[in-house]
């Protein structure tokens, strides 16, 4: 109802929708059809109709009353909020959908969207796309567009006007939703792939709960977070660093309160923290880590299997930190190849390289896996 009101050009409407997709509590909400506990905080979205109702117009309707005035003050003291919760990106991918909002209207949003542009209200300033829009204005009958014109023309260099008129020559307004949108097929195949991915996935995940204490131990002391004495058991210390690492996945999480954030707090990681601790501290630089995280992409542990990531790992913990188990799994991989993304073909010559060096590091598998090879490579001659 709100969207359907905001689009008609209600600025109560859309002061409400960046209330709600901010994540802001409502007075009198109870009635509404959708619980507002279920709709997603988006932040993208709160800004774009934050924005959109902090600039709404008044002067071409009739006189607004206090309440339309009043939506229009708190969406635009809301806007430094949510703009500090967000990425670069993420503002600009906003800034955009205002912007398209604007050029899809009338040629009086066009007009507006200038006077935007030209004074960085709302989106990045911006004299050429502010010149644009102006002349679309103006071309379309739009008094108040000549006048700006005439005033941002002094203040522009000729390449800057010459590009401004260029683009409006070109220009199209956007299509309507239902004519970007992807059609019914492409959508059931998307939802078929995210289907098997989900499956796969789930079936990757079960394994996690194989990988040992003691690696999980080393990786929270790896990354600073004092699992104590290594010795593969689940004790008290070893919870309480679990503790610490998953409060520090959602620290720095603007859409969650406080509440939520310890509710991740349980001391037993989930499959998907298990593989997040070992990413983090396998981009620490900490070799037995390095080594677990590219046994996973081999086998598809907690992750898809990808041979060109389990060999990246694997190499950093061998190549950067000479680690014999490692050069050990390297072997057997060049050995034998991998299944699954990124296929790595077997390769005899790297595969004798690092159990070799596996070998002469003390890791005695790797003698066992050695003679094994030349076994199968004189074989093969013959």
């Amino acid at each position: 109802m709100w969207r359907r009101f905001a689009v008609a050009g209600d600025v109560r409407s859309k002061k409400i929708l960046g209330d709600v997709y901010s994540g802001k509590s409502l007075e009198g909400a109870q009635s509404a059809a959708t619980p507002l506990e279920a709709i997603p905080v988006d932040n993208v979205q709160a800004l774009v109709w934050y924005s959109l109702a902090a600039h709404h117009d008044f002067s071409a309707y009739q006189t607004p009353s206090a309440e339309e005035v009043n939506a229009r003050i708190l969406a635009e003291q809301r806007l430094p909020e949510i703009r500090a919760r967000m990425s670069t990106s993420n503002v600009t991918k906003a800034e955009k959908l205002v912007a398209q909002t604007f050029e899809a209207g009338s040629a009086y949003d066009l007009y507006r969207l200038g006077d935007m542009y030209q004074k960085g209200a709302g989106i990045g300033k911006n004299n050429t796309k502010a010149l644009q829009m102006y002349t679309l204005a103006q071309a379309r009958g739009v008094g108040e567009a000549s006048a700006a014109y005439e005033f941002l023309e002094t203040l522009m260099s000729k390449k800057e006007i010459e590009t401004a008129q260029k683009n409006a020559d070109t220009w199209q307004p956007p299509l309507p939703p239902e004519y970007t949108g992807k059609t019914n097929q492409q959508k059931e195949l998307e939802r078929l792939k995210r289907e098997l991915q989900e499956i796969k996935m789930a079936e990757a995940l079960k394994a996690v709960s194989d990988i040992d204490v003691e690696l999980v131990q080393r990786a929270l002391n790896a990354l600073g977070f004092r699992a104590g004495v290594v010795d593969n058991k689940l004790g008290a210390g070893t919870r309480a660093a679990i503790r610490r690492f998953q409060y520090s996945t959602v620290a720095r999480d603007f859409n969650m309160d406080e509440g939520d954030k310890q509710a991740v707090v349980t001391g037993v990681l989930t499959p998907r923290q298990t593989v997040r601790l070992f990413k983090d501290a396998s981009k620490s630089e900490h070799p037995m880590s390095q080594y677990v995280y590219g046994i996973m992409f081999v086998r598809g542990i907690g992750v898809e299997q990808n041979g060109k990531e389990a060999v990246k790992w694997l190499e950093k913990a061998a190549d950067d930190h000479d680690l014999a188990i490692a050069h050990y799994a390297l072997g057997v991989v060049f050995r034998d190849g991998t299944t699954g993304l990124n296929e790595v073909s077997p390769d005899e010559r790297k595969s004798a390289l690092h159990l070799a060096r596996a070998s002469v590091l003390g890791y005695k598998p790797a003698n066992d896996a050695l003679r094994r090879l030349s076994f199968e490579y004189t074989r093969d001659i013959q």
